[in-house]
């Protein structure tokens, strides 16, 4: 009742200037007066009409508080009773509510091992990437001495290469916390090398990448502060062409010629709405015999952290930083100069909800290390649907 004398008040005093304006109509020109008297009686209605609206509201509230069990009553003293605190959620309305958050930027956890499907979902990604990357190489041809003495030519030329890679890649949702995934890349590479007397040269191929096959589970559910961590465990095979492999006909390598298996741990934590990942992974590169002799690639181990932020239920935007350090390689047990690799990619991502079944990706990723690649560019639209079973992510 109070809201309403309130609110009654207020317009009273935003409206009497139309009163005074009513009351001195007769020193206003005959010509103007029913234009006026019409403006007033439009805005007496309107005044009617919110009086109506005000009365319905408040009785629509009284009914609601009157019907609350818990309704609040008055103090004896006449100050109104606190409403009691509102009840905590249970925890699968909390695993309920960081579902829905995480369904904007569900692909970027799937994508980064950090997310599973549910049983009987297929995610079927295809995807195109761009890597662009140039080095500065010296070259000797003859032989040295002593570690100061060369005897030949020394050439130092910048080489530049530019891949392009198109991938299929597919998951499938298992039961018991599981997911399986197999990654089929095609890429096509070219090579620039420009010498120090002006010359350039030319290279390319395209064929078939080294094709990995991966399975991941989760390990446990954080409760409170405790994150989701989720294991996975992948083999890259040796199906593209190798370094050992190339010919003048075939000059550039699509493949690592050797087989890899790789162990990855990731976390996750929901904090609405914003989600962390980070992660740790190890590499073994396994060894392998070639006519220069036996050759052992060096293991790896890396981490990654990051974030995403969910700009509505359909968009979110990650950023992300990958870290990894490669051992030396070693040929017939001797390390080879210059195989210790570190690499260091910050990368910004954008996911966008096309439909339930289908979203769109980009990523941006800029090397920060001599060994990484300058800048790296990809872009996927993943289409999900079910196999067999029911329900929804």
């Amino acid at each position: 009742m109070h809201r309403r004398l309130s609110f009654t008040a207020v317009l009273a005093v935003c409206l009497m200037p139309f009163s005074v304006l009513n009351a001195q109509t007769d020193l206003i020109p005959p010509e103007q007066t029913d234009t006026l008297r019409r403006v007033i009686e439009q805005q007496n209605r309107l005044i009617e009409q919110l009086n109506r609206k005000i009365l319905l509201l408040e009785q629509r509230v009284s009914d609601i508080e009157q019907s609350r069990p818990d309704a609040a009553v008055g103090q004896s003293d006449g100050t109104p009773a606190q409403a009691p605190p509102l009840p905590e959620l249970s925890q699968e309305e909390q695993r309920e509510q960081e579902r829905l958050v995480r369904t904007a930027f569900q692909q970027t956890l799937i994508e980064r091992s950090g997310l599973l499907l549910p049983p009987g979902t297929v995610d079927v990604e295809p995807s195109l990437s761009y890597a662009h990357s140039s080095a500065d190489n010296i070259v000797i041809d003859g032989f040295t001495i002593l570690p100061v003495l060369v005897v030949g030519d020394i050439v130092s030329e910048r080489v530049k290469r530019n891949q392009t890679t198109a991938a299929l890649t597919t998951r499938i949702g298992l039961p018991w916390d599981s997911q399986l995934d197999v990654r089929i890349p095609y890429g096509y590479s070219e090579e620039r090398r420009f010498s120090a007397d002006n010359e350039e040269t030319i290279s390319s191929a395209d064929g078939l990448g080294d094709i990995s096959l991966g399975i991941s589970h989760q390990l446990l559910y954080g409760e409170g502060s405790w994150p989701d961590i989720l294991a996975s465990l992948r083999w890259k095979s040796t199906s593209g062409r190798s370094p050992f492999d190339v010919t003048e006909r075939n000059p550039i390598a699509l493949g690592s010629g050797y087989d890899s298996i790789n162990l990855g741990l990731t976390g996750v934590k929901v904090v609405d709405p914003l989600v962390y990942f980070g992660g740790a992974n190890y590499s073994w590169n396994l060894s392998t015999r070639e006519d220069a002799g036996r050759f052992e690639p060096g293991n790896s181990i890396g981490f990654s952290l990051g974030t995403a932020i969910a700009l509505n239920l359909t968009s979110s935007l990650s950023f992300a930083y990958d870290q990894q350090f490669t051992e030396r390689s070693r040929l017939d047990g001797e390390a080879v100069p210059g195989s210790y690799l570190t690499t260091g990619t910050f990368s910004v991502g954008g996911s966008f909800a096309i439909s339930n079944s289908q979203t769109a990706d980009i990523s941006l990723g800029i090397g920060v290390t001599e060994d990484s690649p300058d800048v790296q560019i990809g872009a996927s639209m993943p289409l999900r649907f079910r196999w067999w079973g029911e329900g929804d992510h």
